[in-house]
């Protein structure tokens, strides 16, 4: 039993991210995970629940369901990784579990590891810990949905223990390779290893290859698939603060929609949480368009081409598909603007393909590398020079390289505030974005 809440986060971050077995070797499956959850009476089985997976976009479509549920009366948690800024993040459902609440489920499921490890069973991870929490906390508070978000691929994740109402896979990239194979095709078999027998699915992957994977899984399960990509829609216009679109599907039209965003890559997100809705509410018709509408306003999620000052982004894109998505944005809405980056990446992810997207799709006029607060930071002299031998040898960029991440931001800031002619964009991680965030949070508190 731990007391207080800062020592049950500290315990949950001594917690290996993947488990070893006898030889050393990472271990698949969740076999003491599903051990673990039969001794708590399998709490995550007691609520309808959602399926998300996919390599970037998971956590935006998840919010955009739970918009679009509460428009229609309903409430819904949210099971989604990483957090930027504070664990509690991972767990909600109005607003963040409380600190009380999420010490209470942490003992829960303490007590219960306790007692498997005493029948011979093994530990479980980090990740497979909060899935068994928050399993814990909405069937406590019993909320008439929830949405799982996959933290790593999706067949041999913790949360492919639930039995969902409907299975959702978004945009698929290369990404964490070392575990889910390296190519589109073996990264999509992972992902589509949540689809369950006779359980709808709805995907949006952005590729052909990837969709090939997913429809043949679908088959194999007697699924009913709904590719989004066969949805047609048009962006009316696109603001510095919003885009403007409408859908047209075979089966419902909606005209300008609008979300608070200048991201175009959440158009697919929102689009992908629509269909999902639409097909999970199937029984009671088409959702209405003031429904939609609503929810879509009401949409937020941090860190994704989010303004944190009027001419300074934060957007956490951390792979190759991401960084493509995000350069896309920033050629369209801001291209009359001169471009800042700051940058700074895991030592982990496949980086040299980031950093090559960017050097060539974009105009650096200068250039700030740090460090994310992480042991899994990468070195920014090394992603320094990876810049350097990318970037037009005709073009002179300034380059400011430094290990503080603070110091770095706020001396870009600085440089930048004033002048209506640049923007400055950080990015390269969620953690790099979620540290920024701190950064601000304390400073207003000061």
């Amino acid at each position: 039993m731990i007391a207080d809440f800062e020592s049950c986060v500290k315990y949950l971050y001594n917690i290996p991210f993947f488990l070893k077995d006898e030889n050393n070797r990472s271990k698949s499956g969740n076999e003491n995970l599903s051990v673990l959850m039969n001794e708590l009476s399998d709490p995550q089985k007691e609520i309808k629940c959602i399926h998300i997976a996919g390599t970037n976009g998971k956590g935006s479509v998840a919010n955009f369901i739970k918009c679009i549920l509460k428009e229609k009366g309903y409430t819904a948690g949210i099971f989604t990784s990483p957090h930027l800024m504070n664990i509690r993040e991972r767990i909600m459902i109005d607003d963040l579990i409380s600190e009380e609440d999420f010490l209470e489920c942490f003992n829960r499921v303490l007590n219960a590891e306790e007692t498997i490890l005493n029948k011979g069973f093994g530990h479980i991870s980090y990740f497979e810990f909060l899935f068994a929490m928050a399993a814990v906390y909405f069937a406590k508070e019993k909320p008439d949905y929830v949405i799982y978000e996959t933290g790593l691929g999706g067949r041999l994740d913790a949360t492919n223990l639930i039995i969902p109402e409907i299975s959702v896979i978004t945009s698929i990239g290369l990404d964490h390779m070392q575990y889910l194979g390296d190519s589109i095709e073996l990264i999509a078999g992972e992902k589509a290893g949540i689809i369950k027998d006779g359980i709808p699915v709805v995907y949006n992957t952005g590729e052909e290859s990837a969709d090939i994977v997913i429809s043949k899984a679908a088959k194999t399960h007697n699924s009913k698939e709904i590719n989004v990509a066969k949805t047609k829609y048009i962006i009316n216009n696109i603001s510095d603060k919003t885009i403007d679109f409408s859908i047209i599907n075979g089966y419902y039209r909606y005209d300008n929609l609008e979300i608070k965003t200048t991201a175009a890559y959440q158009v697919d997100n929102a689009i992908t949480a629509i269909e999902a809705c639409n097909e999970l509410f199937i029984r009671d018709g088409i959702i209405k368009q003031d429904i939609i509408k609503k929810a879509l306003l009401n949409f937020y999620w941090p860190g994704r081409m989010e303004y944190i000052y009027p001419n300074v982004i934060v957007d956490g894109a951390h792979n190759e598909d991401a960084i493509k998505r995000f350069i896309e944005t920033v050629n369209e809405v801001y291209s009359d603007k001169k471009t800042e980056i700051l940058f700074a990446v895991c030592e982990d992810k496949d980086y040299e393909p980031m950093i090559n997207n960017l050097c060539a799709n974009l105009y650096i006029s200068k250039l700030y590398v740090t460090a994310i607060n992480s042991a899994r930071a990468a070195s920014p002299d090394s992603v320094a020079d990876i810049f350097r031998s990318r970037l037009d040898k005709n073009a002179s960029v300034d380059i400011i390289v430094d290990n503080d991440m603070k110091k770095v931001f706020k001396n870009a800031v600085s440089n930048v505030i004033n002048k209506e002619d640049t923007m400055l964009f950080a990015v390269g991680s969620l953690y790099l974005a979620g540290s920024i965030k701190q950064i601000i949070m304390e400073a207003k508190d000061d």
